[in-house]
């Protein structure tokens, strides 16, 4: 069998899957919510996106790719967990008439003039650390200024060979990647994770030069992909919604004038973050973080920001809410709901997450259940989604992603 009859069985079951009324239901429901419109019940996400690729042969079996090309098999494995997704896991994703292809891109795409590399054994499953290429000192004359560089000519013919893998039955668009918008991030990966919080004592300006260039790279960046139009904004087929690829928003509005205009900046979805930052005192986070995640904020006007960290924020509240154009705040399982509920009292969606444990140690429907509904209860009526994200591992096995689907939808429906 060629690559194209072995994917278009799976193209078939898509078309079939996104036809139903129910997804039209979802489309609405999550672009009301991030709206901040009401809506008839809460939202409901599993973040089966990010289940390591090992974890789906527990689904799929092992070597279960049966296609030969790269690109082939990188289509067959993304509609295969669509798939089994909508067919086992009764959360609220959307099941799109689409399929996003990753972008091709330079030699020179973000090229910082050192390299930013991982140490690891190379296995799946082994951790990873930091290989800093300022190990000594921070020495910013070394850098030079990162930027997306989209090779066109290599995207558009993969968008075209992928067209023609799916005979022409979806979507296709591409998936760009950029330098988000976490500078710490960077700063921690240029100086390594345990350097970096003697620094802010040590030499605190050396720090801040880092940020500040981090910061204006990725605010260059970004104006210079809206020039170029590489911005991640895919409209649904139908023209009324947007297929948001920031995790666990699924569905916006397209905004009024978007078809009448190119992409712009303020179609997407920010996602900022400094989980690094975790160690660093309220304070010091006020100095060294938060002033350069406002500056990237700035840039998106439609309170399209979303805060995210999984550890706990409880500390750091009072100064994430003045983060400018924030619309959605992650509230991990280690941080307080009631106490995010009656910081924003309603400005900002609270997502409201579950702890993967739940799934990687085998909790009951019961015990779920019971969490959720204490953690809902907590945002006082407030607009809240209920998701569970970071799993990594299915100890407790797949069934139990239904599980939680399952226990989440009786506490959005009640």
């Amino acid at each position: 069998m060629t690559d194209q009859e072995i994917l278009i069985p799976l193209v078939e079951r898509i078309l079939e899957l996104s036809s139903r009324p129910e997804e039209e239901a979802k489309k609405e429901l999550w672009a009301r919510h991030n709206a901040f419109q009401p809506t008839e019940k809460i939202p409901v996400s599993l973040t089966f996106e990010g289940i390591p690729d090992l974890q789906w042969d527990l689904m799929f079996g092992r070597g279960h790719l049966q296609c030969q090309g790269e690109l082939a098999r990188y289509i067959e494995f993304y509609l295969k967990k669509r798939i089994w997704i909508a067919e086992n896991v009764p959360d609220d994703h959307v099941v799109w008439k689409a399929v996003s292809i990753p972008a091709v891109y330079t030699r020179h795409h973000q090229d910082w003039g050192v390299d930013l590399v991982w140490r690891s054994t190379g296995s799946a499953l082994s951790s990873k650390s930091i290989v800093a290429p300022f190990e000594k000192d921070i020495e910013l004359s070394k850098l030079r200024v990162p930027q997306t560089d989209v090779d066109e000519a290599g995207t558009s013919f993969r968008l075209s060979e992928a067209q023609e893998l799916v005979a022409g039955r979806l979507a296709v668009y591409a998936e760009y990647q950029t330098l988000g918008e976490s500078p710490y991030e960077f700063a921690v990966r240029l100086r390594g994770i345990e350097q970096i919080l003697y620094d802010v004592y040590d030499c605190p300006g050396g720090v801040h030069g880092m940020m500040e260039f981090i910061a204006q790279a990725i605010v260059a960046d970004h104006r210079r992909r809206e020039l170029h139009g590489w911005i991640n904004c895919p409209a649904d087929p139908s023209g009324q919604y947007q297929m948001v690829p920031t995790f666990r928003q699924i569905a916006t509005y397209l905004l009024p004038d978007f078809g009448s205009r190119a992409p712009q900046l303020k179609d997407e979805r920010a996602y900022v973050s400094a989980q690094s930052a975790s160690e660093l005192s309220p304070a010091m986070y006020a100095e060294f973080v938060h002033p350069y995640d406002c500056r990237i904020s700035k840039l998106y006007p439609a309170k399209s920001v979303y805060y995210h960290g999984c550890e706990c924020l409880d500390q750091k509240l009072d100064i994430i809410a003045t983060l400018p154009n924030l619309g959605r705040h992650h509230v991990s399982a280690w941080s307080s709901v009631a106490l995010a509920a009656k910081k924003y009292q309603g400005s900002t969606i609270l997502e409201v997450t579950s702890h993967p444990n739940l799934i990687a140690m085998g909790a009951t429907r019961q015990e779920m259940k019971k969490e959720m509904t204490v953690r809902a209860r907590e945002a006082a009526g407030y607009p809240i989604d209920l998701s569970i994200t970071d799993i990594y591992h299915l100890g407790g096995g797949p069934e139990l992603l239904r599980t939680w689907a399952e226990a989440a939808q009786d506490v959005a429906s009640g």
